[in-house]
């Protein structure tokens, strides 16, 4: 898989859709509208995928016109050399600060080509807190990540990584969410699809539970309408008594930023595409109300 971000020719104004609390005051970040680098984001760990994600001008429409049969979806140049099997591109990022916040909203903007194979599924971003490789079937008891995932036939899911023992019965017992011991719990599987041929506009807004408590927020609108939300979310343990291997108290996790995740999986050969296949973003925004 090959990660394609597009920046807009003319300037972008990212709107934060999502209803935050009334009492809130927003401090807001907008990926720049022209862009040849990822500096913007303030990437704190690239660990991979750095070849295959490339910055474009395009749309997907114009990179694919029949008038232009020889340019490549990345942009008018030459192709990149590109390793045999491509595999996506995993980063964390953290272009605002997120220190002491509670509630924070992530918005960006997906394409999938109109013949996107699906297969049996891949992720997508989220944010993340605690620290970074709360993936990958890690026990997530001092981390959290809320990435999203498109399934066979192009269905959609909150992909959640968080304490594992304690969400609540009522998050787990919802005929759309399975809650797997070994890897994410799969959050409202089949609330929403993914068009292919078209952008589709992702906006999720998460409040940190009261440490030790089911009581932390997730609401997903797509394309502007809500299509997942839950209030008893458990994103973090209560551990201020705890002490670390340094000796420090140990602190709830809190957030710390973007979780740029796309790829095909899960696990094994059965998720594996076929053919070369491209995901495209664009508009990246994120916004913290304190």
């Amino acid at each position: 898989m090959v990660t394609v971000i597009v920046t807009a020719t003319s300037t972008v104004t990212a709107i934060v859709t999502t209803t935050p609390p009334s009492w809130s005051n927003r401090t807001l970040w907008v990926a720049p509208p022209q862009m040849t680098d990822l500096s913007a984001f303030n990437i704190t760990y690239f660990p991979s995928g750095q070849r295959n994600l490339h910055i474009v001008a395009q749309t997907p429409s114009e990179a694919f016109a029949p008038a232009n049969p020889s340019k490549t979806p990345f942009s008018p140049d030459p192709t990149p050399t590109l390793p045999p099997h491509p595999r996506g591109a995993d980063f964390y990022a953290t272009p605002l600060n997120l220190a002491g916040a509670r509630n924070v909203t992530l918005e960006y903007s997906v394409f999938f080509a109109a013949n996107f194979n699906w297969v049996k599924g891949g992720k997508l971003p989220g944010l993340f807190g605690g620290h970074t490789g709360c993936s990958g079937g890690a026990s997530a008891q001092d981390c959290f990540s809320t990435r999203l995932m498109w399934r066979p036939h192009g269905v959609g899911e909150l992909y959640l990584y968080a304490p594992k023992d304690k969400q609540s019965e009522a998050l787990c017992a919802d005929v759309r969410s399975l809650c797997d011991a070994t890897y994410g719990f799969s959050i409202g599987r089949g609330a929403f699809n993914f068009t292919a041929g078209d952008w589709t506009r992702l906006s999720q807004n998460v409040v940190l539970n009261t440490p030790g408590q089911n009581d932390g927020g997730f609401t997903l609108e797509v394309d502007g309408r809500p299509v997942i939300q839950r209030t008893d979310v458990f994103y973090r343990n209560n551990v201020a008594q705890r002490v670390d291997e340094d000796g420090d108290v140990a602190q709830p996790a809190e957030f710390l930023g973007l979780f740029f995740s796309t790829f095909f999986g899960g696990h094994g050969k059965a998720y594996a595409t076929p053919k070369q296949q491209y995901t495209w973003f664009k508009d990246f925004a994120i916004a913290r109300y304190d």
